[in-house]
């Protein structure tokens, strides 16, 4: 599932580029196999991620996360609206203009809302506001950045075995 024309992904503690992107999502695809678990994308991520693409690669990009018996794309509901809710501090919930409250509602408290809501041991972004917001509510988040990627496999020939030199002796 990567575009044509990928962006670059960067740490949202520290501003650098990620490297090796797709081998750090790769070896979080297998840290999660390996510990039987669920990736759930939020509706919103969904939407966002179809944005960035081709309409005409939608359906192939739907049928490939449908064929993962391990990905699980979950909506805005009930549970996740009263998550969202609150999301807004006292603080805020003081300063709120009525005129901004469906601008406050926006996707990164959405998939806060979500991830909260179906119980998510972690999230994963590279939002730097979603980064802060999740961790002032104590979620347990963390960015490609945070996962050493497999380390990149060298081929090198190995010298012939003394049987496979021939028997010129």
């Amino acid at each position: 599932m990567c575009d044509a024309d990928p962006i670059d992904l960067t740490d949202p503690e520290t501003g650098d580029v990620v490297e090796r992107a797709a081998a750090r999502a790769s070896a979080l695809v297998d840290r999660i196999d390996q510990l039987n678990g669920m990736v759930v994308i939020p509706a919103p991520v969904l939407a966002e991620y179809l944005v960035g693409i081709s309409r005409d690669a939608y359906q192939e990009q739907l049928n490939l996360l449908n064929s993962f018996s391990c990905i699980e794309i979950v909506p805005f509901d009930e549970m996740a609206a009263i998550e969202c809710a609150l999301l807004v501090d006292e603080q805020e919930h003081r300063s709120l203009d009525p005129d901004a409250t469906k601008a406050k509602l926006r996707f990164d408290r959405q998939i806060l809302a979500i991830a909260i809501a179906s119980g998510a041991d972690e999230l994963w972004t590279h939002d730097k506001g979603l980064f802060n917001k999740a961790r002032a509510s104590g979620v347990s988040i963390n960015s490609l950045a945070s996962i050493t990627p497999v380390p990149d496999q060298q081929s090198f020939e190995l010298p012939p075995d003394e049987d496979e030199k021939g028997d010129d002796d």
